[in-house]
């Protein structure tokens, strides 16, 4: 009896090592991926004030047939109703930007400005000190897409794609690794809407990124696919 309870208190012992182990393991695996997920989302690009710091959601409303290039303006409302950012319509072009303005200050946060003639429809994302600090293009393939870089340079794979009903408004921005880092629904059953002749979508951003660069980035996919029609 003595030695059979030895041996049962051997597998027990076995059982519970392999327990903790498991666990252990499960921690780390669970540390490696939400670090990399912070990493991956706490890129800023426009002013640290505008990194989310929880999962938000932005209301665009602009005037159907809105354009950047015309004399147009566009408004991003805040969850609360308040003015996020306002876009002011003036002609897109190599040497002037289009500005992203904060919705309170009406400070400039991040423009757009045409790249010279090229294959691919190209915009870049500048500070207010004119810096290059993105890249939006369009690839014609089999299937529309657009990449955004981010820095001066559009050498080497994209830091985020975008693929779906970007006519529609309707469409993803993933890294890298598929993980959605802003989502594009458009409210297309508003009735308020209709009443005013406003197109209204939504622009979600997960907790830690920025905002301002997602709202700007797409504003500028709505405008590449608005100039192709």
């Amino acid at each position: 009896g003595r030695q059979e309870l030895s041996s049962r208190e051997k597998i027990d012992r076995l059982i519970e090592e392999e327990s903790e182990l498991r666990g252990y393991f499960v921690r780390i695996l669970f540390v490696f991926f939400s670090s990399s997920s912070k990493v991956r989302m706490n890129v800023v690009v426009s002013d640290p004030k505008y990194v989310a710091s929880r999962d938000m959601t932005f209301k665009s409303k602009e005037k159907v047939g809105f354009s950047i290039s015309g004399s147009d303006s566009g408004k991003v409302y805040n969850e609360d109703g308040s003015l996020a950012f306002q876009i002011k319509g003036k002609h897109i072009s190599l040497s002037d930007a289009i500005w992203l303005k904060d919705g309170e200050t009406e400070e400039p946060v991040l423009g757009m400005k045409k790249k010279l003639a090229s294959l691919h429809q190209t915009v870049f994302v500048v500070k207010p000190n004119e810096d290059v600090v993105g890249i939006v293009k369009i690839k014609i393939g089999l299937k529309k897409k657009i990449n955004i870089f981010l820095g001066d340079s559009d050498d080497g794979d994209a830091t985020y794609s975008a693929e779906g009903g970007m006519r529609g408004k309707r469409f993803d921005v993933c890294d890298a690794a598929g993980n959605v880092v802003c989502k594009v629904q458009k409210d297309s059953l508003n009735m308020r809407n209709m009443l005013t002749d406003q197109d209204t979508y939504d622009i979600s951003v997960p907790a830690g990124g920025d905002t301002a660069f997602f709202v700007l980035v797409c504003t500028i996919i709505d405008e590449l696919f608005h100039e192709q029609k």
